[in-house]
């Protein structure tokens, strides 16, 4: 007999004991095996009916709410050695120690080990228990108005300002009350998001600030619209076809916005943050770690578990999201196309998504080159002037192509001035 995720060995008794009561209440029915080593050899306890008294007391006094239902405890003897074994059930609550309080004296299971709950899985944890969401509770705010995500309803032909079509979407809860859904997609939405654009990662640089607010629905568009205008098109010439490539393709902005506003936890009123180098790539960070037990590759696998699906549906209906739990998989499917670093990190507090930026510059250099060598195998001679109208570059970066072509010998310049050719050697 090993230790795992529902059995845990103890030489003595020690305080630590409520730690491990307190995880398997948390997160899955245990045993613990008192006057054992870690090896689950048994080696004995003195004054085991005074240990396990101890336990009983300490379990009442230490840990909260009351658990007692859901432990029970038992003085056993084998070969002559006495042991305790205490027997815990999930219970149906959270439970942390007393003296730490629930945010740091919450304990769960992770594999064979009891750990300290994050505040972003007590949090959950709580509203799982309690039945509770931030979604369907009561807004504070009961004089809203719904101007800018009606539009986006009227186009699909549904009157969000019924009130039987409100119930539904849980925007009016039984009494006619406003809830916290309703707030979020509402004109009087407090929530924002600020945007930030520096040259670098090194932030020296600061280009140019925005806040975005307004219901989600709004947000999200001119979020959007603002990235996309930040955002450049390179031309790309394959053969004698130019294609358009984006440093951001807009359905990664769109899906990578879309994401942090409607997984983002909204418990705490607090801007989400999207920070744009120029030369880099973009960040969003937005309030909320990961939901549920699901972990950073179940979400790139496809895998979805949703901490506002009221919210998610909403935006379902009015055609803003697609596939649910497709998204950041084809972001990282995209990316990893391009050989670039496409990353999602979960902090205690937050979660962040990094967006590397997109260029072609080796890939149009090596492209203009063929252009111009066929060029001149046709024409028997290029003038600078011609490649430029060519490849669709400026006059500095096409003379810098020549002049590149030329110092890998791959053509010879004639001449000087305005007569100057480049030819094929």
């Amino acid at each position: 007999m090993l230790e795992n995720e529902n059995i845990e060995f103890k030489e003595m008794y020690t305080e630590n004991i409520y730690k491990e009561i307190v995880a398997f209440l948390n997160s899955c029915s245990g045993t613990i095996y008192i006057g054992y080593d870690d090896n689950g050899n048994l080696i004995g306890l003195e004054n085991a009916k005074k240990i396990e008294e101890k336990i009983a007391n300490g379990i009442s006094q230490k840990i909260v709410p009351d658990c007692s239902i859901f432990v029970s405890i038992n003085n056993n003897v084998l070969n002559g050695k006495e042991f305790i074994v205490v027997n815990v059930n999930k219970g149906i609550n959270v439970y942390s120690l007393k003296d730490k309080g629930v945010l740091k004296g919450t304990y769960i299971r992770n594999g064979s080990c009891s750990v300290p709950a994050t505040e972003e899985t007590v949090k959950q944890m709580i509203i799982k228990n309690s039945n509770l969401s931030f979604e369907t509770s009561i807004s504070k705010v009961q004089q809203l108005t719904f101007l800018y995500i009606k539009k986006a309803f009227d186009e699909i032909n549904v009157d969000i300002m019924n009130e039987n079509i409100m119930k539904n979407l849980f925007l009016l809860d039984k009494n006619n009350h406003y809830t916290n859904l309703a707030l979020l997609l509402s004109d009087q939405n407090p929530y924002s998001v600020k945007i930030a654009s520096y040259t670098s990662m090194e932030k020296t640089n600061f280009l140019d600030r925005k806040e975005f607010q307004g219901s989600l629905l709004e947000i999200y568009d001119k979020v959007v619209d603002y990235l996309k205008l930040n955002s450049a098109t390179y031309g790309l010439i394959d053969g004698t076809i130019r294609k358009d490539i984006d440093e951001y393709p807009e359905f990664i902005l769109r899906e990578i916005t879309l994401n942090s506003l409607i997984h983002r936890d909204y418990s705490t009123v607090t801007s989400n943050i999207i920070n744009i180098y120029k030369n880099d790539g973009i960040e969003f960070i937005s309030y909320g770690s990961l939901y549920g037990n699901i972990t950073i590759d179940d979400i790139l696998a496809g895998l979805s578990a949703t901490r506002n699906p009221h919210l998610q549906s909403v935006f379902m209906r009015i055609k803003r999201v697609e596939a649910i739990g497709s998204g950041l998989r084809r972001v990282n499917s995209y990316y990893k196309s391009k050989d670039l670093n496409f990353s999602v990190n979960a902090l205690p507090c937050s979660f962040i998504v990094w967006l590397p930026k997109i260029t072609m510059k080796l890939k149009l250099d090596i492209n203009d080159e063929q252009l111009i060598v066929d060029y001149i195998k046709d024409h028997g001679e290029i003038t600078r002037k011609n490649a430029e109208q060519l490849i669709g570059k400026e006059k500095t970066t096409t003379a810098g192509i020549l002049n590149s072509m030329v110092e890998k010998n791959i053509l010879v310049k004639e001449g000087n001035g305005p007569s100057t050719k480049y030819i094929i050697p």
